[in-house]
């Protein structure tokens, strides 16, 4: 993705609010809206956004009783620096070191009564 975008999604106050929140716990698009006081179709938006820059990503899906999937997203970077130099901004982004399949194998040992179907196999 190019500086330009990545600039523009962090300038962006919704984006910016949801890499806050999923930065400090996974999140549904539902969860997201109630908890920022974002239009649910905003949150979808940015979070289209936010995935397709690589600064979000999917980390799980939970299969509710009706057969309805609700996704769950975590910030997936640590760092993001912007520079000026030469009249040009740039920016550089340290993506988060996280092997979420380990964490999720865990938390269905620890918890085997919960239900977490991800698009990812383990």
């Amino acid at each position: 993705m190019a500086n330009e975008e990545i600039i523009e999604l962090l300038a962006n106050q919704h984006s910016r609010a949801i890499i806050s929140l999923t930065s400090l716990k996974e999140c549904s698009a539902v969860q997201l809206s109630q908890e920022l006081s974002i239009p649910l179709a905003t949150v979808y938006r940015n979070l289209k956004l936010l995935e397709t820059a690589g600064l979000i990503q999917h980390v799980k899906t939970i299969i509710n009783l009706q057969g309805n999937g609700e996704r769950f997203f975590r910030c997936a970077i640590s760092e993001a620096t912007i520079r000026i130099n030469n009249g040009g901004l740039s920016v550089d982004v340290k993506k988060e070191e996280r092997d979420y399949k380990i964490i999720r194998l865990w938390t269905r040992l620890a918890h085997p009564k919960i239900k977490d179907v991800s698009d990812r196999s383990l």
